[in-house]
């Protein structure tokens, strides 16, 4: 039986972010994951928001908790970037006058589907679809209205946080791309965007959980990777077919650099 005590702290150990970072790395990864340009501002802890291509990766982020349903910060787990070219940038319009560059992808919370979504090239599909966005201390509802793709001579940036994964962009909740599995694992009920936790205890109980001795006989990584990025859950997610073996393990080698 799963306890009172708050669920992620069950598997991700808490690391000192100084400890963490590796610096903000280009990954020179060529579309490997998704990004939003450098003038995105990101929301800090404190509700200040910065430009994306400022953070150092010391920072805590404001993130969306979903043991608790509210509001939370987390430490930065690294920043990753790739260098200037010209990307094809998939510009989202909101139904509040908000708007948000991506590149290649970026995922944010959709209330009709009450899950993440990576929002692409075909993001004009989730017009009229509503998204989640920082009101206060809570969340509210802002509809995709428009998108355009362009082309732009830029820098890509992405922040990961640790345990969460997910922060704000120009107001918006977001998951970073390239991190398809670490994520949507489990059900989440859609008044309180929390977790369903009997649902979560079924899950596990069904697929188990990995150990960070039987992940890293699998495919190396260090225990801080595997503390920060949930690394226990992520059997639940390929028992679910959210992500397979070979996805993990070539997400594990892309992202070691950075610990």
């Amino acid at each position: 039986m799963l306890t009172s005590e708050p669920l992620l702290s069950l598997f991700c150990a808490y690391v000192e972010p100084t400890a963490r970072l590796k610096q903000t790395v280009s990954s020179s990864s060529g579309g490997g994951g998704g990004c939003v340009t450098p003038d995105t501002l990101v929301t800090l802890a404190d509700g200040s928001q910065v430009r994306v291509d400022s953070l150092n990766g010391n920072e805590n982020l404001l993130v969306w908790n979903m043991e608790t349903g509210k509001l939370d910060s987390a430490p930065i787990m690294f920043v990753d970037s790739d260098p200037e070219e010209t990307f094809e940038i998939v510009h989202l319009y909101f139904s509040d006058g908000s708007d948000v560059k991506v590149i290649y992808e970026h995922g944010f919370w959709d209330y009709d589907l009450n899950r993440y979504v990576y929002l692409d090239r075909d993001a004009a599909d989730y017009i009229g679809h509503s998204f989640a966005k920082q009101n206060g201390d809570s969340l509210s509802k802002v509809t995709l209205s428009d998108v355009v793709i362009e082309k732009q001579m830029t820098y890509a940036y992405s922040p990961v946080t640790s345990g969460h994964l997910c922060y704000f962009v120009n107001g918006m909740l977001s998951m970073p791309g390239g991190v398809g599995g670490l994520f949507n694992i489990f059900d989440v009920d859609p008044a309180s965007m929390t977790y369903d936790l009997e649902a979560m205890a079924r899950d596990i109980e069904k697929y188990g959980l990995f150990s960070y001795e039987e992940l890293n006989a699998i495919a190396p990584l260090s225990e801080e990777m595997f503390d920060a990025a949930g690394g226990a859950y992520l059997k639940v997610s390929i028992g679910k077919g959210n992500l397979t073996m070979d996805e993990l393990i070539a997400m594990i080698n892309r992202y070691s650099v950075f610990f």
